[in-house]
């Protein structure tokens, strides 16, 4: 752990090359049917963090704002 400090532009952007494509850990692999069943289960109900709970009205006002700004920016290309 890097506490207090930071990489350069110049390593994170060598660390970022270092895993892409067919240098990934993941590339080319697939979870089976069984296994992203599972994930699925894990996160339902009860089990999921967001079970329960719901956006403060502030948060739903920035929520809106950000989607008006998003929508006119895109409207406007």
């Amino acid at each position: 752990m890097r506490k207090g400090s930071h990489h350069s532009l110049e390593t994170r952007k060598k660390m970022s090359e270092s895993k892409m494509g067919e240098k990934h850990p993941l590339y080319g692999k697939h979870r089976s049917l069984e296994h992203r069943k599972k994930m699925s289960e894990a996160k339902k109900g009860e089990k999921n963090p967001w079970y329960g709970k719901h956006h403060s009205e502030e948060a739903r006002r920035k929520m809106v704002l950000a989607w008006r700004r998003r929508k006119q920016r895109n409207s406007s290309n």
